[in-house]
């Protein structure tokens, strides 16, 4: 099946990878950092009465490099916002990332681990190496789902 061909970016960090000619993909954060904030604050407040302890954050396509964190922090920030305005403690977040199987996961796995290592709350990462025209979660499994550059290949919605 042609959808499920496997494009990726060019790995590593030398002259032509994706780590280093991204600049586009990091200038997008400004226009989807609004979006993820409310989205990310329509779920939290439409769990106002009982907060979540636990939340999943999943983003497909986060390719890699600089910019593979970009918006599931985004949501983070928003997340920890809400629950200091309620002046709750901040939930556990379970952060995966997904890509295709080729992706440069070890510059992935570098992001993550600064990400857990920041002064936030529990923050537990994942990687999900794979199509997202496969089923690659649990039913019922995330909260958040972010996405860039990436939905733009499917040619419909397809919901498990």
């Amino acid at each position: 099946m042609a959808s499920k061909q496997m494009l990726h970016m060019s790995q590593g960090q030398g002259e032509t990878s994706y780590a280093l000619n991204s600049s586009f993909q990091n200038a997008q954060k400004n226009r989807m950092k609004p979006l993820i904030e409310a989205a990310t604050l329509d779920f939290c407040s439409s769990n106002n009465t009982s907060l979540p302890h636990t939340i999943l954050i999943a983003d497909l396509g986060c390719s890699s490099g600089p910019n593979a964190l970009v918006l599931v922090s985004i949501a983070i920030e928003a997340i920890q916002s809400h629950y200091l305005k309620f002046q709750q403690p901040p939930p556990e977040v379970c952060v995966l990332l997904n890509d295709l199987p080729d992706n440069d996961f070890n510059m992935v796995v570098k992001s993550l681990i600064a990400l857990r290592q920041s002064n936030k709350p529990v923050i537990v990462t994942g990687v999900v190496p794979g199509s997202f025209y496969e089923r690659l979660f649990t039913s019922d499994s995330l909260h958040l789902v972010c996405s860039s550059n990436s939905l733009h290949w499917l040619s419909k919605v397809r919901v498990w």
